[in-house]
């Protein structure tokens, strides 16, 4: 699609290829996934899909398909990135380029038209989506892109979605964040978790947040053990249990 800006309105993005008449159930049991309907056939792949579809909204915001990290966008978005995290927060630029072809995380510009206004950054693991990062350019923040962006997201996946944010002592601006997600229909686990640090970086608690329904502690433990696993290679879902 190259520079050119979106060319339909109807693309998605989801961990399964998604054809007409063909639905999927996603949910937080350790049971995994539940299928509906009919088993799916087709031509594209789930990381076709989940790396390459754009993804647009009615009204001109829309999402890059994964970008490449030489593509001019890719630059943009990282200096979005860079500007929107604390260091412990994010990933070096060499960090980034190692994490950057798994075929289960996708780096995104966010754009309403033709000018990039953010950056997403999620995971498809398996049960759920992460998003690990996404931030809106300084310049365009309280103009109400950041809901847009997550109803866009929530629309398109059609399955649980989690994110972390930091415990709400963290800092001033860490209780406005939690507000911002619950209206959003994102519940926020009280009972903080430990995830591996970035390269480099300090361990810090942060607390999980999932959509639509909230954990247990039995599904947060997997959920941290399931991060653990598919993002930085750890141990098993067993044992991990305790690390909640």
């Amino acid at each position: 699609m190259g520079q050119k800006g979106p060319t339909f309105s109807d693309a998605k993005f989801y961990d399964y290829p998604i054809l007409a008449g063909k639905t999927f159930h996603r949910d937080f049991s350790t049971e995994g996934i539940s299928k509906v309907g009919a088993p799916l056939a087709g031509a594209f792949s789930r990381q076709f899909s989940f790396k390459v579809l754009p993804v647009f909204e009615r009204e001109g915001l829309w999402f890059s398909e994964h970008l490449d990290m030489s593509d001019a966008r890719f630059g943009r978005a990282w200096q979005i990135y860079t500007e929107s995290f604390a260091d412990y927060e994010r990933r070096t630029f060499l960090e980034q380029g190692t994490v950057h072809s798994h075929p289960n995380y996708r780096f995104s510009a966010i754009l309403d038209g033709d000018a990039i206004v953010g950056v997403l950054a999620c995971w498809s693991l398996s049960g759920f989506w992460l998003v690990e990062h996404v931030a809106i350019d300084s310049r365009q923040r309280s103009s109400g892109l950041g809901s847009r962006v997550i109803r866009l997201l929530q629309e398109h996946v059609k399955g649980p979605i989690m994110l972390d944010v930091e415990p709400l002592y963290a800092d001033p601006h860490a209780e406005r964040r939690v507000a911002f997600y619950e209206r959003l229909g994102f519940h926020f686990c009280g009972e903080p978790v430990s995830l591996p640090p970035y390269e480099g970086k300090p361990e810090a608690p942060s607390h999980l947040m999932a959509w639509p329904h909230a954990l247990d502690a039995e599904g947060r433990a997997c959920a941290v053990a399931t991060i653990e696993r598919e993002v930085y290679g750890l141990g098993t879902c067993a044992s991990r249990a305790c690390a909640v």
